[in-house]
C-alpha cells in the first residue's frame, strides 16, 4: 500500500503492519537521513473520504520513551510528499540509537477538507 524513499537508497515497500490502520517503516542510520519520501503504491487506494497523516518517530534521550512528531498526510488526490526529518531527531550526535520509525496511519475524512491541502 505504501512505499518511503530516502535519496541515495533503494525504494522500501516493506512497511509492517502494526495494526489494521496502521503501517511503519524502519529507518536504519536514521540520523543522516534529511528528508523522506511517502508514497502510495497505487495498488491500493485509500476508502472514500480517508487519507494517511505520517508520522516520525525518534527516541527521547530524556525518558528513554518515543517521541511521534506529526510530518503531513497523503491521500488519493496527494499520493506522495516529500518530509524534512532533519532537525527532529534527539540524541543527533550520541550513543542513543534504538533505531527509529516512520509510521504511516489512516485517519477519517472529517479531519480533512479539501481547502486544507
Amino acid at each position: 500500500m505504501f512505499g518511503c524513499l530516502v535519496a541515495g537508497r533503494l525504494v522500501q515497500t516493506d512497511a509492517l503492519q502494526v495494526a489494521s490502520d496502521k503501517f511503519v517503516f524502519n529507518l536504519p542510520d536514521y540520523e543522516n537521513v534529511k528528508h523522506v519520501v511517502v508514497f502510495m503504491l497505487g495498488t491500493v487506494p485509500f476508502p472514500a473520504g480517508m487519507g494517511g497523516a505520517v508520522y516520525f518517530s525518534f527516541p527521547d534521550p530524556a525518558s528513554g520513551g518515543s517521541v511521534w512528531q506529526l510530518l503531513g498526510f497523503i491521500t488519493n488526490e496527494k499520493p506522495s510528499a516529500i518530509f524534512k526529518i532533519s532537525g527532529l531527531k534527539a540524541g543527533e550526535g550520541g550513543a542513543f540509537d534504538p533505531g527509529s520509525f516512520l509510521q504511516c496511519c489512516m485517519f477519517s475524512s472529517c479531519f480533512l477538507q479539501d481547502s486544507d491541502y
